[in-house]
């Protein structure tokens, strides 16, 4: 979005490239119709006044002439020779781009043969043009090139031969006279990386590398919006190096700012408080900005900061209050976007130009004061919590070759997840105080790791979740299997089934049939008599 009418550019300047004569035309050419007006209707450079020899010693050295002045010594060292271009029209080229024409009209030197007087090396400055500023920004800034004709060869009715100049360094004869680039960034410094612990009911993270009881309940994620430089900082063409020359500021009214959502499906639902600010919620020590809660749903949270450049720390406590602490929550990813909200006005424009680094008015004419705006950040990826499960294994399971997907083979597995959801909050096996929880319907991924005869595995998840209730997989298997290309013949392996719920919730029934009549049945380890396996015994999963 442009807020601004109209903007000037930096000084256009050439270098002659040639042995210039009266009658000689120069053009000028920018790009799409974006150019207004400015250009100037003569220019003069006098003799000698850019390229000056001065005295010259019997060592060599040299003693610089005063200024405008001129010592021909006849050494043979250039000296430029004087030039006036005059403007003649404003026309345009079978791209829609304009095109500006100028005519050497003088070209005077000293008249010694034995001095190098040129044209070569002359600088033509031709200021500050200006440009219809939302044109510049739709078409990310304006391409400008100048080349030149002999007078006997106009363009455009003559193609070629043409002298062809450039413009001074660091541009090129074909160059972008403005450079267009976001100004606000968003930036994760640090993900949430919470580990979901099952044999805590999905309430707490564990400690990686931990075993039970080895719990946590705060995770944490540091971001900000930062401010961008000019990517050709330091180059002789930019006046502000490491600065833009036109930058908004962040509104500062109440229902404004820089508002951040923080996103994940279902990631928010364990949260039980109508405002979770300073509970379930809170802006952590690294904290360096001013923020405040706003809102949240189970998908998302909502809230805002006053600056840029400052770190914003978000911390999620599962155990701030009793019934957030027994709602389970769900693993997956977070997403972070984000509005910056400004406004741009002159009186952030603090003199009149003569201050290097410092932006002023004249660059630009603003459509209103102030104008307002809103740039729109993301979503970029913010971490996620992952949830470790119940383990299940199943020693030896037969497949048949299958060429195809969803093929029919002689060798069909059976298998079926069963999870009967137990209350954490109700159950005896846990006795805490509470509401019955809520968020019970976050999802139980289910992974499996194969391995194969002679010990090497894989690792795929299903797209079929363990939910309350009895869950085929058998088919969810064999399609993992056969986009990894491990059932190219017939293959016996052994798989580890992970479903993401308390163990004690969780049975597998596992079988095979062969030709559709005879069953063979498979024990695996998700059968146990005693319901509470990890209250009464220290078990590792």
């Amino acid at each position: 979005m442009s807020s601004m009418q109209e903007i000037l550019s930096k000084d256009v300047i050439i270098t002659l490239n040639d042995e210039y004569k009266e009658g000689d035309y120069i053009y000028l050419r920018f790009e799409d119709g974006a150019y207004l007006g400015g250009a100037p209707n003569q220019l003069t450079v006098g003799y000698a006044e850019q390229l000056d020899e001065g005295d010259f010693d019997n060592d060599g050295n040299t003693y610089p002439a005063p200024a405008g002045g001129y010592n021909d010594d006849g050494d043979m060292e250039d000296v430029n020779k004087g030039i006036t271009v005059d403007y003649v029209a404003q026309t345009s080229d079978n791209d829609g781009n304009t095109v500006l024409v100028y005519r050497v009209t003088n070209v005077y030197g000293d008249q010694v043969t034995a001095s190098n007087d040129t044209t070569y090396g002359i600088d033509l400055n031709f200021g500050r043009l200006n440009f219809d500023a939302p044109v510049v920004v739709a078409q990310a800034g304006v391409m400008f090139d100048t080349f030149s004709r002999i007078d006997s060869q106009p363009w455009p009715s003559t193609t070629n031969p043409w002298p062809f100049d450039t413009v001074t360094a660091p541009m090129t004869d074909n160059t972008q006279l403005f450079k267009m680039g976001p100004q606000f960034e968003l930036s994760v410094a640090k993900e949430y990386s919470g580990e979901l612990d099952v044999w805590e009911y999905r309430r707490l993270f564990r400690t990686a590398g931990g075993s039970h009881g080895n719990n946590y309940n705060e995770d944490d994620g540091e971001f900000w919006v930062t401010t961008t430089n000019n990517p050709d900082d330091g180059t002789p063409a930019d006046d502000n190096a490491g600065a833009w020359d036109f930058v908004v500021q962040v509104d500062q009214d109440a229902g404004e700012k820089i508002l951040f959502t923080l996103s994940g499906d279902n990631m928010f639902g364990w949260i039980d408080s109508a405002n979770p600010a300073g509970a379930e919620t809170y802006f952590g020590a690294g904290t360096t900005n001013t923020c405040a809660y706003v809102s949240h749903t189970a998908n998302a949270m909502n809230f805002r900061c006053d600056n840029t450049d400052q770190v914003v720390e978000v911390v999620y406590d599962l155990a701030a209050t009793a019934n957030s602490f027994n709602n389970p929550k769900q693993d997956g990813e977070f997403s972070l976007s984000a509005v910056v909200n400004w406004e741009h006005t002159t009186g952030q424009y603090s003199d009149s130009g003569t201050t290097d680094d410092v932006d002023f008015p004249e660059d630009g004419v603003l459509m209103s004061s102030p104008y307002e705006g809103e740039t729109s950040l993301g979503p970029v990826d913010a971490g996620m919590w992952t949830v470790n499960g119940s383990v299940t294994h199943i020693p030896y399971m037969p497949y048949s070759a299958q060429s195809t997907s969803g093929e029919i083979t002689p060798i069909s597995q059976i298998i079926y997840v069963t999870n009967n959801s137990r209350d954490p909050a109700f159950d005896d096996a846990v006795g805490e105080d509470g509401d019955a929880p809520e968020n019970n319907d976050v999802d139980r991924i289910i992974w499996v790791e194969a391995m194969e005869e002679d010990g090497t595995t894989h690792t795929f998840e299903l797209d079929a979740l363990a939910n309350p209730g009895v869950t085929a997989i058998a088919g969810d298997i064999r399609e993992g299997l056969f986009n990894l290309g491990l059932l190219n013949s017939t293959r016996f392996l052994s798989l580890t089934v992970n479903v993401a719920d308390y163990p004690t919730n969780v049975s597998i029934y596992s079988a095979y049939n062969v030709n559709g009549s005879d069953r063979g049945w498979v024990q695996n380890d998700s059968v146990r008599t005693d319901r509470d396996f990890y209250r009464g015994n220290d078990i590792i999963d």
